[in-house]
């Protein structure tokens, strides 16, 4: 990573994103794409000389990351600080007026959206990508199969849920070994989102007693070095370390593999967009609205594919 004369604080929890919720709505309202934006701005804006804080999601901070250091090169008298901490962390500190921009890997919960309200908030969601998240488990699971390891949404939520208490109930060939199980923490847009397709359709929740970490990069770690376990990921962070699952939505489906092609045509199973959230629309000509705009252009979302994503724009 090259380094910037600005300040650019990183945290390895949590990335960002984007969303409109007027002060009246009750449900969030995706704010219609706008297309690629321009780089080239007045010589004499007055954004050329501001500073944003970026807070959020740590799927989305890599994306985050890379555009706020190209940005600054670009135009080197702006500061964008760009911090982790969780989806979570980001709507809160959004609501809170302690940030400009959350990341997001999902949308707001109700009690997020009731919070804004009370004090005025308008979310804003803007689209900045797509992600795949992979279920990932340590090679020992899979030493002796001839092949990925497949399974089904249920059968992924059965696991985590502790229906399967070891690997040989799961699977025929799986190892007779206690199946290890990591989550994200609470308010992980990762997490969310996971429990969206594989926890809630059956009526499932986590077992007592998975293990609990606080980024992708803990995760990944965590299912590298321990045996037997499962976890996931945000496309953009497996690893040939680990084992990634095949994935069906039911039985007598194919299996699809977490890649970037299957996730662009929508046929993975586990797949979502990614956000920038905003207290409402951002004012034309501020230095909000302009890194908005170079995520969603050519030289952004050539970033957010070099970052392991899905680009969204342009539309075709």
């Amino acid at each position: 990573m090259r380094e910037s004369t600005k300040t650019l604080a990183l945290s390895t929890s949590m990335l960002i994103a984007g969303l409109l919720i007027g002060t009246f709505v009750l449900a969030p309202t995706l704010l219609p794409n706008q297309g690629t934006a321009q780089q080239l701005f007045p010589q004499d804006s007055a954004w050329r000389h501001q500073s944003i804080r970026v807070v959020g999601s740590t799927t989305v901070l890599p994306i985050a990351n890379a555009c706020a250091i190209r940005f600054m090169e670009l135009y080197n008298a702006t500061s964008i600080t760009v911090e982790g901490g969780g989806s979570g962390r980001g709507y809160s500190e959004l609501i809170d007026g302690l940030c400009n921009i959350a990341d997001a890997s999902r949308k707001p919960k109700q009690s997020e959206l009731d919070a804004a309200r009370q004090k005025g908030v308008t979310l804003i969601l803007h689209e900045i990508a797509i992600d795949g998240i992979a279920v990932i488990v340590n090679p020992s699971v899979t030493e002796d199969l001839n092949g990925p390891l497949n399974l089904t949404l249920e059968e992924i939520g059965k696991i985590f849920a502790g229906v399967y208490s070891k690997w040989s109930e799961v699977k025929e060939g799986l190892p007779n070994k206690e199946i290890k199980v990591f989550v994200r923490e609470p308010g992980s847009g990762t997490r969310a989102t996971f429990e969206e397709f594989c926890m809630e359709p059956f009526g499932f929740e986590v077992k007592t007693g998975a293990a609990q970490v606080p980024s992708n990069p803990a995760m990944r770690q965590s299912i590298e070095q321990a045996h037997y376990s499962i976890g996931y990921v945000g496309l953009g962070f497996a690893s040939n370390n680990v084992e990634v699952v095949h994935v069906a939505r039911e039985n007598g489906q194919p299996f699809y593999a977490p890649t970037y092609e299957n996730v662009k045509e929508g046929i993975y199973p586990l797949s979502r967009y990614l956000y920038m959230v905003t207290n409402g629309i951002p004012k034309s000509g501020s230095l909000t609205d302009r890194f908005i705009d170079f995520v969603k252009s050519p030289e952004g979302q050539k970033l957010v594919e070099q970052c392991g994503y899905i680009a969204i724009y342009p539309k075709e």
